[in-house]
């Protein structure tokens, strides 16, 4: 399936509002006593249903390469689900949100290790402005930064998520999306599941059923299914530090969906730290040799008209 980075990085913004609404949902259902391994059970669960609804006939095709590919990719994908709603139970949501996006900054690394991929100067200067328009949201300066437990968990999960966007962005582009999904999904369940037994002891008792099914029922379909999917599918036709800063964006949707449903106040703060997001991801997404090239016969620079 062919596709412009453009409309790539489009599903990619659409999947960064679903995952932006998860924020919230998350918070609901870990309020009414859902367990962080049950929450990622579940959306395992849902996740694996949905796609085999969906993709049967595409999974049930699938290579020994193709299987090697999704474990890993779900495993680090689970890794950084697990240590982000663990982290967001000890800490501050501004500390998690903060925290979390610094996966922008791993992700050049990461891609350069592992895959000798250069960095760019303006990816340098564009994940800058990111992290400083994250700090803006959050509120956190250097006066008010105090590491617990819980940030330390969050910290683990910007790796996971930094190591799981590079893969996804190499290593699983010619394998079928649709495949990469499934077994993200069943390795959500499945690490979910053994988180919930083992560590924490299968405790259901205290959970209000009436309030957690909506939340879970939407993580597993809607943030999971379908933001997933789309992530798997339009990860193959953009750079993976494109899609980091782009998928940043659920920290923003995550506050304005925050504010829409009464949960925290509108402030400045997320007004001028979204507008220097959205500034770093234009700068990112610009390509300079189109507005400037050099005219090999006269050696001289002109203007770029485009046509």
């Amino acid at each position: 399936m062919k596709m412009s980075k453009l409309m790539a990085n489009i599903l990619l913004l659409i999947t960064s509002v679903f995952w932006g609404s998860g924020f919230v949902v998350t918070k609901i259902a870990l309020d009414v006593n859902v367990s962080a391994g049950f929450i990622n059970f579940v959306r395992g669960f849902l996740f694996v249903v949905c796609v085999l609804l969906v993709f049967h006939k595409k999974i049930f095709k699938m290579t020994f390469r193709d299987f090697k590919v999704g474990v890993i990719a779900g495993l680090l994908n689970f890794g950084g689900f697990i240590t982000q709603t663990i982290g967001v139970m000890y800490t501050t949501p501004s500390n998690n949100a903060f925290i979390s996006a610094s996966y922008v900054v791993i992700i050049p690394f990461i891609a350069w290790i592992f895959y000798g991929k250069k960095f760019q100067g303006k990816s340098l200067i564009a994940i800058s402005a990111c992290i400083l328009g994250m700090a803006i949201i959050s509120g956190i300066t250097n006066e008010e930064i105090n590491m617990n437990i819980g940030d330390v968990y969050t910290l683990f999960c910007a790796f996971f998520y930094a190591g799981s966007i590079v893969y996804l962005g190499y290593s699983t582009r010619t394998t079928d999306f649709s495949i990469v999904a499934f077994l993200l999904a069943a390795v959500q369940a499945i690490g979910g599941l053994l988180f919930f037994l083992l560590v924490e002891k299968g405790q259901l008792s205290n959970i209000n059923w009436s309030v957690a099914i909506v939340p879970l029922l939407y993580m597993g379909v809607v943030c999971s299914f379908v933001g997933q999917t789309v992530q798997v599918l339009a990860q193959k036709h953009t750079s993976a530090t494109s899609a980091g800063l782009i998928m940043m964006l659920e920290s923003v949707f995550g506050s304005i969906f925050s504010i829409t449903f009464g949960f925290e106040p509108f402030t400045m703060k997320l007004v001028l730290g979204g507008t220097i997001i959205l500034l770093s991801i234009i700068l990112m997404e610009l390509e300079f040799k189109q507005f400037l090239f050099k005219n090999k016969e006269t050696g001289k620079n002109k203007l770029y008209s485009g046509r």
